[in-house]
C-alpha cells in the first residue's frame, strides 16, 4: 500500500509534525510520498532528505529556523526571507528534489497566476521559501518569471497531489485549528488571527481525500509564535498520532497495520 503524507503550515505548531512522523515510525508505517505547505514543506523537505524527526527538531531548535520564518511582526517594511538560504544549505546541500530519499511537493502561491501552484522539481531551498513566504510581512520570491508566496494560502493541506500520484493511503496532518478567538488587541494578534483563518479556509476540501486525518485539539491552546515550546508541540503530535494508531478507526487504517513489517 502506497503512502502519501501531507504536512499543512501553522507557524511553531509545525513542531508537532516531527512528533507524528516519530510516532508513524515507530508503527512501522513507510511514507511513499511526502508534500507540505508553509512549516509543514519545512518538516517534509528534511523529513524526504533522510533526517529522522528528533534530529530535525534539534536543527529547528538550534538554529531557531521556524523563527526566522516567523517573525515578530513589526511595520519597518517588508522582510527578506533569503537570509534562511544560509541554514538550508548546511543541511539540504544538494539544492534538488531529485536527492530528496522520498517524492516531495511543495504547496506555493502563484501571485501572478492567482493560482496554487506544487514544486517537485528544480530548486528546493526557493521552493521552502516561497512556501513560507508570509504575505505583508517578506518579499515575495521570485522563480523564473513568477513571484510566489506561502503556499497555506490557498492550499494548506496538500492532499490532492498525493492522490493524483497514486497513493492508496493518504495521512493529512493539520496542525492549525481553529477556535473562537477573544482577544484580538494589537497588531501582531489580529495578524496572526488573519493568517491562521487563512490557512484553514482551504484545508476542509482537502481533508476529504484523507483515509487518516490527523488534527490535535490540544494544539488550539498554542499560538503561532510559540517557538519556545517546541518539545511539548512534538510530544502533543507523537501522542494524538500514537492514540490514533493504537485504535484504528478504519478498516484500511487496519489494513496497513497489519502489513508485512519492512527491514
Amino acid at each position: 500500500m502506497k503512502v502519501g503524507l501531507a504536512l499543512s503550515g501553522g507557524g511553531a505548531r509545525g513542531f508537532a509534525h516531527l512528533g507524528v512522523l516519530k510516532a508513524l515510525e515507530e508503527a512501522n508505517i513507510k511514507v511513499d510520498m511526502l508534500s507540505g505547505a508553509s512549516a509543514g514543506s519545512m518538516a517534509a523537505a528534511f523529513y524526504s532528505y533522510g533526517y529522522k524527526p528528533e534530529e530535525i527538531l534539534k536543527i529547528f531548535e538550534s538554529t531557531s529556523l521556524l523563527k526566522l520564518v516567523w517573525p515578530a511582526f513589526s511595520f519597518t517594511g517588508l522582510l527578506s526571507i533569503q537570509k534562511t538560504e544560509s541554514v538550508y544549505k548546511n543541511f539540504l546541500e544538494e539544492d534538488t528534489f531529485e536527492d530528496a530519499k522520498i517524492p516531495l511537493y511543495i504547496s506555493t502561491t502563484n501571485l501572478n497566476e492567482g493560482k496554487a501552484e506544487m514544486f517537485s522539481s528544480g530548486s528546493l531551498r526557493q521552493a521552502i521559501m516561497a512556501s513560507c513566504c508570509i504575505p505583508f510581512i517578506f518579499d515575495p520570491i521570485k522563480i523564473g518569471t513568477d513571484y510566489y508566496v506561502d503556499g497555506g494560502i490557498l492550499n494548506n493541506l496538500p492532499t490532492e497531489v498525493l492522490k493524483e500520484k497514486g497513493c492508496d493511503f493518504i495521512i493529512g496532518v493539520n496542525v492549525a485549528p481553529v477556535i473562537k478567538e477573544p482577544n484580538l488587541s494589537g497588531p501582531k494578534r489580529m495578524i496572526e488571527r488573519v493568517s491562521v483563518l487563512a490557512l484553514s479556509a482551504n484545508v476542509s476540501y482537502s481533508s476529504k481525500f484523507c483515509d487518516m486525518y490527523i488534527k490535535p485539539a490540544e494544539l488550539r491552546k498554542f499560538g503561532t509564535f510559540d517557538f519556545k515550546k517546541s518539545r511539548e508541540l512534538f510530544e502533543i503530535g507523537y501522542e494524538y498520532t500514537k492514540s490514533m494508531l493504537e485504535t484504528p478507526d478504519n478498516k484500511k487504517l487496519e489494513l496497513l497495520l497489519n502489513q508485512p513489517k519492512t527491514a
